[in-house]
């Protein structure tokens, strides 16, 4: 299969959208009748049942120094540790970047940030990593505490700022969704927690990529590969070659390691199978992912969520989604993460 070259960027954003765009009957968009509104429809779990969920706060081998400590020196709401989790903000259908300087704490004058922010280094911390220390605080501070991102509530409904660009949930065309995991969440009462996966969607109108005219027609969209802090780079060649994907499913070198095109009927699980040194089963119920790298050997290994060292989650923005059954349609968001006790980066 030949590999095209394609410009896809956007200042500050990952890009992902698919060429039909987010609009219209996207199941994760929030709907104006929500308090606060939060256009997400809730989906059930249909994914395999799982020893390892990401609702679940902490896993069997964590320890004691992710738990809350307060001492009445410091006053209420002090904590002494150190807490992480994920956040990922999609912007009409990009993903922010927050693998940027000005979203390290170093770079930030608010002594406030501490509190919540990110740090330089995807050896210490994944892309989209967290980091909250000193003092608990509600998901609208953290947010307030970014640079360029901001949080309210107008008339009951979300409202999301973006460098300059407000996002009301009010509006007749604007769509704000917000989920701790696969739960609906209100940023104004929720305290951050560690190992808290935050999704916040933010939709103005049609999110549309163009399509080289070789790929008319194709589906786009993001896939997104977590294994404790490493994410599986799917712009290295051994995927863009004939023998990295299929026709149905495939990557270019197109300037986003993340973006696939789809170009047939194809379910998740066969799309996973079909990559370079990726394969997917399930076992028992349970997830169950391998993983091969010669650039990271101590990754490369057979996962399966129900051995209690592994958690896997695979979700389609923050529904969970069973791979065997789900088919991958224009502008999803497919993470899958894998949180291994056994592998190296596994302290957040």
């Amino acid at each position: 299969m030949k590999r095209r070259n394609l410009l896809l960027t956007s200042a500050g954003l990952v890009g992902i959208a698919g060429c039909t765009g987010l609009g219209g009957e996207d199941e994760d968009t929030p709907s104006a009748s929500a308090t606060p509104t939060d256009t997400a429809t809730s989906r059930p779990t249909d994914s395999p049942t799982a020893t390892g969920s990401e609702d679940a706060t902490d896993t069997e081998t964590e320890t004691a120094t992710d738990e809350e400590t307060e001492t009445e020196d410091e006053g209420p709401g002090y904590k002494s540790n150190h807490w992480h989790g994920r956040l990922f903000l999609e912007v009409d259908g990009e993903l922010v970047d927050f693998n940027q300087p000005k979203y390290f704490l170093d770079n930030i004058e608010d002594e406030d940030a501490v509190y919540f922010h990110f740090h330089e280094g995807t050896d210490e911390h994944g892309p989209n990593e967290w980091s909250n220390e000193k003092q608990i605080v509600t998901f609208e501070r953290a947010l307030n505490l970014l640079p360029g991102i901001s949080y309210e509530q107008s008339n009951g409904n979300h409202a999301v700022t973006y460098e300059g660009t407000t996002y009301d949930g009010g509006r007749s065309g604007t769509a704000v969704s917000i989920h701790e995991g696969a739960e609906r969440i209100d940023p104004t009462t929720y305290e951050v927690k560690h190992n808290d996966n935050f999704w916040v969607q933010a939709t103005g109108g049609d999110a549309q990529r163009n399509v080289s005219p070789a790929h008319d027609g194709a589906d786009l969209g993001t896939l997104v590969f977590d294994i404790n802090n490493h994410r599986v780079d799917f712009s290295r060649d051994k995927y863009l070659g004939e023998e990295g994907g299929t026709e149905a499913f495939h990557f270019h070198d197109d300037g986003n390691a993340n973006l696939w095109y789809k170009e047939g009927s194809v379910t998740l699980a066969e799309a996973l199978n079909g990559l370079t040194d990726v394969s997917y089963e399930q076992s028992n119920g349970n997830h169950v992912v391998e993983y091969k790298s010669e650039n990271h050997p101590p990754h490369s290994r057979r996962f399966d969520g129900g051995r209690p060292e592994h958690e896997i989650t695979i979700r389609q923005r923050s529904r969970d989604i069973d791979p065997t059954s789900y088919e991958p349609a224009a502008g999803d968001i497919i993470w899958i993460y894998v949180h291994s006790t056994v592998v190296p980066d596994n302290e957040h």
